[in-house]
């Protein structure tokens, strides 16, 4: 490459076992399924998750999707498979 050329570099991050990380954002929580456990609040790095009452029952709400980092750690952990 010449002085001047710049060639578009994309970094592409490995997980342990050598695959390419795909990021998951979660589109939502189907609340019928949602249990209100927690497990999801415990492990969300970026606390985009809580726990809030609807309809008389407590469930896991995405609050700040903004700050997902989409680790995919809330989905892997959900016992119900709630997240969408």
């Amino acid at each position: 490459m010449k002085e001047g050329d710049f060639a578009e570099k994309k970094s592409l991050i490995l997980c342990q076992d050598g695959s390419p990380f795909i990021p998951y954002y979660p589109a939502g929580i189907n609340t019928d399924k949602c249990t209100g456990c927690g497990e999801c609040v415990k492990v969300c790095p970026q606390n985009c998750i809580e726990l809030k009452e609807q309809n008389g029952k407590l469930v896991a709400v995405i609050v700040d999707m903004e700050s997902c980092i989409g680790d995919g750690m809330c989905r892997l952990v959900c016992p119900e498979d709630a997240f969408t």
